[in-house]
């Protein structure tokens, strides 16, 4: 397949299903220019940052919710600012202990994991004696994992480097957690790991799931790196193209809301779950245009909802700070404007981000001890990283900072058992 080179800031338009070629896509949600959701500033970067035109697209003959163009992966990946282990180890050790109990891995069991990031998955294997090995694009992150002790290659997973770097058959399980929606040419990523996995093997994929983004109208995870949206159908499309069957599938909360998805080479039975699932899916509008219009609206009114609660709360003189300086944070503060008028500094747990800026709004970013140590006490902590809320308020809680909760809508709470009484 011939593809189209980037232009000179690195982007190239979409001009077809990245599933199944369809060129009619249908625009279902348009950002304008956007930052880029990983890109943390540096002092000396603000105001040379570069935005990119993003709009996503439905295909409704595959069902695949898509973003309209495409960044040069470099930009994105190769110095990567996001850590798995920050607030999410506990999560990929279980991962671990799924992965062997569900396929009675041993001493004897190769593991690929597919965007390993800083050894996150690959440590919890390693200690059982597990031989696994990463592959990822991020200098600066695969040099943590190596710093660790962990077998990581840095570089792309595609068809190409599977043959390049593994033998055929060689893998009793390939894993890709959050990674397997920032790839542009997913055909590859299938193709390569068919070709490494053993035929009993399995492939294991953790994405967002876009019934539980729709439901919690998460739009702030839906971002330039984030190319696509998967629904099981079309996941379901996808692998059956590659003569690969979706045999398990569990709803996990990660991310809030995403989905482990079991795939084996070959001609397999579906069982009575996913065959439910795929027709939920259908019930609840996820293989529908009008579904995703009615998204597209939700979307729209909250974007101006959340901008007019804090504005007010900024203009009744409140100081108003930040917690979680994740992609979401970079994406929410865009598209609901919200700027060092609004909320003053945010604070993080990850060293990649201390000392930068969010980019385009130019928010800073400091450690947690800033917060500790402000003398002037915010009045308000908004929490970006509102996936994580109920973890971060247990920590801060005994502090008596009031708490904004973004979605599914505005609000305020003051602790975890506030949080608990309201539905997420």
């Amino acid at each position: 397949m011939h593809i189209e080179k980037f232009d000179n800031r690195g982007y190239r338009e979409r001009t077809q299903c990245a599933i199944c070629g369809n060129k009619k896509l249908t625009n279902i949600l348009s950002y304008g220019d956007t930052p880029l959701a990983g890109e943390f500033l540096l002092k000396d970067q603000i105001n040379k940052e570069e935005l990119y035109p993003l709009c996503f697209l439905f295909c409704d003959n595959c069902y695949l919710f898509q973003t309209d163009g495409f960044i040069d992966p470099d930009i994105l990946f190769k110095d990567y600012r996001y850590l798995s282990s920050v607030g999410l180890t506990k999560h990929f050790e279980s991962v671990s202990k799924y992965l062997i109990d569900e396929f009675e891995l041993n001493n004897h069991s190769s593991v690929l994991d597919i965007g390993a990031n800083d050894g996150v998955l690959l440590l919890p294997l390693m200690k059982e004696g597990i031989n696994a090995v990463g592959i990822d694009p991020a200098v600066n992150v695969t040099k943590i994992a190596r710093d660790k002790g962990c077998n990581i290659i840095t570089d792309y997973f595609n068809e190409d480097n599977a043959k390049k770097y593994f033998k055929e058959s060689s893998f009793d399980v390939v894993t890709a957690t959050n990674s397997f929606a920032h790839i542009e040419n997913i055909h590859e990523i299938v193709a390569g790991v068919k070709w490494i996995l053993k035929p009993t093997g399995a492939f294991v994929i953790e994405v967002h799931y876009i019934k539980n983004l729709i439901d919690q109208l998460a739009y702030d995870n839906l971002y330039a790196e984030h190319i696509y949206e998967y629904s099981l159908n079309s996941l379901k499309n996808l692998f059956s193209i590659h003569d690969m069957t979706i045999v398990d599938y569990e709803e996990i909360p990660v991310h809030a809301g995403s989905i482990r998805v079991v795939i084996k080479p070959g001609a397999q039975e579906v069982s009575e779950k996913v065959n439910y699932q795929l027709n939920y899916e259908k019930k609840l509008g996820l293989i529908s245009l009008s579904g995703f219009k009615k998204f597209s609206e939700r979307v729209h009114a909250h974007r101006e909802s959340l901008h007019v609660f804090l504005k007010s709360i900024a203009n009744d003189g409140k100081k108003i700070i930040g917690y979680g300086a994740s992609g979401r944070a970079n994406i929410l503060a865009h598209l609901a404007d919200i700027n060092t008028n609004i909320v003053e500094y945010i604070v993080d747990e990850s060293p990649e981000r201390f000392g930068r800026y969010l980019s385009r709004t130019h928010i800073p970013i400091y450690d947690k001890n800033y917060l500790d140590n402000d003398p002037e006490k915010p009045d308000y902590i908004l929490i970006f990283a509102w996936n994580f809320s109920k973890m971060i308020i247990k920590k801060l809680q005994d502090q008596n900072y009031n708490f904004i909760i973004p979605f599914p809508y505005p609000r305020i709470v003051n602790s975890v058992e506030d949080l608990d009484l309201q539905t997420l």
